[in-house]
């Protein structure tokens, strides 16, 4: 695929891997970005972007994004899920509306947005999808968002065979990227390690849309970690146990 020409949606367009992913875009020409986010603000300034204020965590927001989508760009090409938050803890109780809250946004969104793509447009679409490192490997403090990574791609694995022709995904692993995605997730978080730059990230993701791949993982060191612990049986055993006690001293 080529990027010239296209109409795209990114959301959480406004900081990391988002803001970093609508900038690679840039670079190819007449490209026309709905660029979605919380605060639209932050945005990236530039004649062939557009800022949408959008609250993806609820349906009729996603249903508004792609009906302006259409009148504001005159179709949709790309559609770049982005938009995630974590919580790093231990969780100290069953809430609800805490797991809600998180589901929504990191999962429900996708699906949804997927799903009405890919039914209700006749135009061929590519849905790409930030998902995680951790849907492979969950680490301790981030339960909750581990699961939610891991159910889009469950689910992406397996609505493959329900997708229209000329409609297609690719799914996006990072690893721990330097960005305010810590911040946000609680006080002083510790990165893990190995970590990355959103502007590594987002070149992958641009990348991998040139070259038709259905999955990008932007740290070749995951993914070698990853291929060796299928022979040895104890690499991410041992990762996880470091950054359980991370944790612990975190919280203590």
């Amino acid at each position: 695929m080529e990027l010239k020409n296209k109409r795209i949606v990114v959301t959480g367009a406004g900081s990391g891997i988002g803001k970093e992913t609508v900038l690679q875009m840039l670079k190819h020409e007449n490209v026309k970005i709905l660029a979605c986010d919380l605060n639209e603000k932050n945005v990236v300034s530039h004649p062939n972007v557009i800022p949408y204020k959008c609250d993806v965590s609820k349906p009729e927001s996603l249903d508004k994004l792609i009906k302006d989508a259409d009148k504001k760009l005159g179709g949709i090409d790309i559609f770049f899920a982005n938009a995630g938050f974590a919580y790093y803890e231990i969780i100290p109780d069953a809430n609800w509306d805490r797991i809600d809250r998180i589901f929504r946004t990191n999962v429900f969104s996708p699906l949804y947005t997927l799903v009405t793509l890919n039914r209700q447009r006749t135009t061929p679409c590519l849905f790409v999808v930030t998902a995680s490192a951790m849907s492979h490997l969950p680490l301790p403090g981030y339960a909750m968002y581990s699961a939610t990574k891991a159910a889009v791609r469950s689910f992406l694995d397996a609505y493959q065979c329900e997708l229209r022709p000329g409609n297609r995904t690719m799914i996006v692993y990072p690893i721990a990227t330097r960005t305010q995605f810590f911040d946000s997730a609680g006080k002083k978080v510790p990165v893990p390690f190995p970590s990355q730059t959103a502007d590594t990230v987002a070149k992958q993701i641009v990348k991998g849309i040139l070259s038709d791949k259905k999955e990008v993982f932007p740290s070749f060191l995951f993914r070698f970690i990853q291929i060796l612990d299928r022979f040895l049986f104890f690499p991410l055993k041992i990762y996880q146990k470091m950054e359980a006690v991370k944790l612990n001293s975190h919280k203590s």
